[in-house]
């Protein structure tokens, strides 16, 4: 009879402390979720020492990224939790930032490899698109998460080029279907 008593509490305080340790890590998570407008990036942006990334994820919606610390950070607090198929924006006021999450980026989209089964793809933007008010010193660049099997970047699509040779083309220099 202890036995089981002595078994049952042992469950009951481990069941507790998964609970907490659980509620404790989705708290640090939401809190580092933090989603700010243009106006506030903008801002914060005109800061010489400010060595954050921020990520435009909607129209006036950027999601707020600490300095990263090396490439593989960049790849788990960054490329993981983005949306996919859809062109972001990485905006920072530091050099450094900026070129290790570019170079991460580049790096996945020369090898091919997938990385949490995604590709990625991406590139500098020198445009001034939507920064009227910002320093010259702001680092841009895009970039894409395309997961694996997405009809917008897969390699498995078989589509026949040619010059009119064969009886899946029709017509002169196109593609056959």
């Amino acid at each position: 009879m202890k036995r089981i008593l002595y078994l049952t509490l042992t469950i009951m305080l481990c069941l507790t402390f998964f609970t907490a340790v659980t509620w404790a890590e989705e708290k640090a998570s939401a809190a580092s979720d933090k989603i700010l407008s243009q106006q506030q990036v903008d801002e914060l942006l005109q800061a010489d020492n400010n060595p954050a990334a921020y990520v435009k994820i909607d129209e006036d919606a950027y999601k707020v990224y600490p300095d990263f610390k090396d490439k593989k950070a960049v790849r788990k607090e960054l490329l993981k939790n983005l949306p996919t198929n859809k062109v972001l924006y990485l905006l920072t006021a530091s050099e450094q930032t900026f070129t290790l999450a570019f170079d991460v980026v580049k790096d996945l989209e020369k090898s091919g490899r997938l990385y949490d089964n995604s590709r990625y793809m991406g590139g500098k933007d020198d445009s001034d698109a939507g920064a009227e008010n910002i320093k010259a010193n702001i680092h841009k660049f895009w970039f894409m998460k395309i997961p694996c099997g997405s009809t917008v970047y897969d390699d498995g699509v078989n589509v026949g080029i040619g010059i009119g040779i064969g009886r899946r083309h029709r017509g002169g220099i196109g593609i056959g279907w």
